[in-house]
């Protein structure tokens, strides 16, 4: 096999979680471009169907499929219908996220603090564990990829449950490649920064604009195209000798420094 050859996801079948959502529908439309089959899964169904229409009318290499991530009965669902649709299930990519209240620490409810954790941190927990065991009981070498993003390592002010979730996250793909390793299934995380989908486009056009942008070394948010070649490293076989990886792409924000109050 050519080396170049090792990113293809020719016969390969996907679940991404979140897959209606500017990031998800990004990850999905470059895992399909790769050659995958991919099962979208999102709690918007209007939205998810609207992807998959524009993606792929004959409905041949998509499913779209209603899931509430936080719901065991849900995730247990999801993979029942993606064995059903395409016989096997190769990769899981967690992009399912919440960002939460944008709020000081003592502004924070439980209910925020639940909403946030649920979403980003035990739905993560809940599908990789299900899928995995999937993967073992078929004999797949499977790959896990979590979304974090640079908060899981930086300080942001009025972000305290996102961030500590997706720090959560990151701990959270540690730990389950070193529990999965002996099955042959790798779990790494992809944390990207700040990428130009239309939420991340109106905050950077907008009053604070500048002030965010000065913030990123490189000066500017990703396209969703520069998430290509990382997403693909993980997802495929070229990373064979990954496990327990945060793979960052976010123009070094996560590394200049911590915010601090004016």
């Amino acid at each position: 096999m050519k080396w170049i050859d090792q990113f293809s996801l020719e016969k390969q079948v996907a679940i991404v979680t979140g897959a209606a959502g500017g990031l998800g529908s990004e990850l999905v439309k470059i895992l399909m471009e790769a050659g995958a089959d991919v099962v979208l899964a999102d709690s918007d169904e209007i939205r998810l169907n609207g992807l998959a229409q524009e993606l792929d009318p004959s409905g041949q290499r998509l499913l779209a499929q209603k899931c509430d991530v936080t719901k065991e009965r849900d995730i247990l669902s999801l993979i029942d219908r993606a064995h059903q649709k395409f016989g096997k299930i190769d990769i899981l990519v967690n992009s399912a996220g919440v960002l939460g209240p944008d709020a000081a620490w003592s502004n924070v409810l439980e209910s925020d603090w639940d909403g946030v954790l649920d979403v980003n941190v035990k739905a993560s927990w809940m599908a990789a564990t299900h899928v995995s065991k999937y993967m073992i009981t078929n004999h797949l070498a499977g790959r896990i990829i979590n979304i974090s993003s640079s908060l899981g390592l930086r300080s942001q002010l009025k972000r305290i449950p996102y961030a500590t979730s997706k720090a959560a996250v990151e701990h959270l793909t540690r730990n389950l490649a070193m529990e999965l390793i002996q099955h042959n299934i790798r779990v790494n995380c992809l944390a990207p920064g700040w990428i130009n989908t239309n939420m991340v486009k109106s905050v950077l056009q907008g009053e604070e604009g500048e002030k965010w942008r000065a913030s990123i070394p490189m000066r500017r948010a990703a396209e969703p195209s520069e998430l290509a070649g990382p997403l693909l490293l993980l997802a495929s076989h070229a990373s064979s000798y990954m496990t327990g990886t945060i793979l960052r792409v976010d123009g070094g924000y996560a590394y200049c420094g911590i915010e601090l109050p004016e």
